[in-house]
Parts: C-alpha cells; sequence; structure tokens
C-alpha cells in the first residue's frame, strides 16, 4: 500500500496484478546513449499534457552510461530499458532491487504512446510487488525483442480474451 497526502490511496488493476499508488508516476525512460529515450520521453510528456494526464504521470530519461557512472535513479517510480538493453536488466536489477525494471517491447518503443506507456508501469509496478520479479516482464514476454505487442499489456490482454470468448 501506499500514502499520498496522508491518505491511503490504492487501486485496483483489472483485478489482475493488485494495487499501485494513484499519486502521479515517474517513470523513467533509459536506452544506451540517452538519445532515442530523451526524445520518446519529450514525446510521452507532450502527449500526457496534450490528454490532460499531468496529475498521473510524467517521463524522465537517463542513458544507461550515468548508471555506471553512480548517478541514481532515486526519482523515478520504475525504469522502462530499451530493448537493446535486454542484456543489462538483471545487472540493474541487482543495482538497484527496490527499483522495477521492465524492458519496452520493441514495436511499443517506437509507436510511443503514453497512456499505454502509463498503464504498463502502473501494471509492472503491481507486478513487482506481487511477486518480486525484477527485472518484471509479463507472462510470454520474456523475449522482449521477440515480443512484437503495439498496446498496453493491459488492453492487449483485453483484447486477446475477448477474441477467445
Amino acid at each position: 500500500m501506499c500514502f499520498f497526502s496522508g491518505m491511503q490511496v490504492v487501486m485496483s488493476i483489472i483485478g489482475l496484478y493488485g494495487t499501485v499508488c494513484l499519486n502521479m508516476l515517474t517513470i523513467m525512460i533509459t536506452c544506451r546513449g540517452g538519445f532515442s529515450s530523451s526524445y520518446i520521453s519529450a514525446v510521452l510528456n507532450r502527449q500526457v499534457k496534450e490528454k490532460g494526464l499531468e496529475e498521473k504521470a510524467r517521463f524522465l530519461y537517463k542513458p544507461y552510461d550515468k548508471y555506471k557512472d553512480g548517478e541514481t535513479i532515486d526519482e523515478a517510480d520504475v525504469v522502462f530499458l530499451s530493448t537493446r538493453l535486454q542484456y543489462v536488466s538483471g545487472k540493474l536489477a541487482e543495482k538497484y532491487p527496490e527499483k522495477p525494471f521492465y524492458v519496452i517491447p520493441t514495436r511499443m518503443y517506437g509507436l510511443v504512446n503514453a497512456e499505454d506507456y502509463i498503464e504498463d508501469a502502473e501494471d509492472v509496478i503491481a507486478g513487482f510487488r506481487e511477486t518480486g520479479k525484477n527485472p518484471y516482464c509479463f507472462e510470454g514476454e520474456e523475449r522482449a525483442i521477440r515480443n512484437y505487442r503495439t498496446v498496453s499489456h493491459r488492453k492487449w490482454l483485453a483484447k486477446n480474451l475477448q477474441q477467445e470468448s
């Protein structure tokens, strides 16, 4: 559970992953050198403003090289890694065990939809809290490079469950 302004504030994520805080999420996007993650975080922040989601989330970026220099990631609630950084995701999770790490599916990294990133962030945090798995991945998505999902996992599940019925 989490606390916001002295009030206990929790919500259920479609009954799948437990609870997450309703206060604003800080989602850090990380790539190797900072070029694509800085661009993606700028686009995501612009979408957040355009869609009136400023109270829900904000996006930061940090190049992977900065992690090696000892800079901390304290302000992030969750860290999203570019697909090409999957090979270091375990090392980062060991170095920062209190932070959930998540490798962004290849197509989602390029499509850049703030609502989908926010939904995945909420579900990753909830899944991390429930399972302790870090880096966190959704079932069947252990290899992000082979994951061609183009929407949030939540939307993907809803669509696929609907098709099965």
